[in-house]
């Protein structure tokens, strides 16, 4: 898996968590595949998410990891207490603040980006898709 149980000491203690899931491994597990995928809502127009999360040890992106492990930890508070930790709630709106900028094509991060087949007279090939900023100009009143 991606992110293991185990790798959240890094945000919070294991007795935390273990008295919010009430021991419970396969709750985190479902925390952990479900922020993987709201990851994944964000990344997949542009980045290879299959092989991204399939990723294991150090093969992983840090930053990624970093942000997963925010979105859990937050899932995790929001599970057990309606007063929510400030830092947890600071990290998470950090990690979808930074996903909402990758989804945009602002941040560019160094993950595996998508590629599309391409079958033309030379034969089949992968070719690497790419950001396309849609939008206009500035609009400008004339004065007369």
């Amino acid at each position: 898996m991606f992110l293991e149980i185990e790798e959240l000491k890094t945000v919070s203690t294991d007795e935390i968590i273990n008295r919010i899931v009430n021991s419970d491994d396969t709750i985190v597990t479902d925390i952990i595949e479900e922020s993987i995928d709201v990851m994944k809502s964000y990344l997949f127009q542009y980045y290879d998410t299959d092989i991204i999360f399939l990723e294991t040890g150090d093969d992983r992106s840090k930053t990624l990891l970093k942000h997963l492990k925010s979105i859990v930890r937050y899932e995790l508070y929001a599970r057990r207490s309606k007063i929510m930790n400030e830092v947890a709630k600071l990290s998470y709106d950090e990690a979808i603040l930074w996903l909402e900028k990758v989804a945009i094509g602002k941040i560019k991060p160094d993950l595996p980006i998508k590629e599309i087949t391409i079958t033309d007279e030379n034969g089949v090939h992968t070719t690497p898709e790419t950001f396309m900023k849609l939008g206009s100009r500035p609009k400008y009143q004339n004065k007369l």
